[in-house]
């Protein structure tokens, strides 16, 4: 794991150390890990609600390609791939 330093504001760190208080987290380091694993969920998701919306719009107009056999096991399979790496990254 990586080390860092960092500032934050009074209001984060009072917020930080109430949360380590109430027992939620043991220390800052698991507050920030589930802080930034929880930003990079939410920006996961907002990219696949982005894709999706603009497959949508490319099927509106007439811009696709229908699946052939084995796209699906394809695309899963990468899908697969690139979150165990994600997950190995952790």
């Amino acid at each position: 794991m990586a080390t860092m330093t960092f500032e934050i504001s009074d209001v984060s760190k009072a917020f930080m150390d109430r949360e380590i208080a109430s027992g939620r987290f043991k220390d800052p380091n698991s507050l920030v890990q589930t802080a930034l694993e929880q930003l990079m969920r939410t920006q996961r998701k907002e990219n696949a609600e982005l894709e999706l919306v603009e497959a949508i719009e490319e099927y509106d107009r007439g811009e696709f390609t229908p699946w052939q056999k084995g796209d699906c096991e394809k695309v899963g399979r990468q899908y697969l791939q690139e979150k165990r790496a994600r997950e190995a990254k952790l």
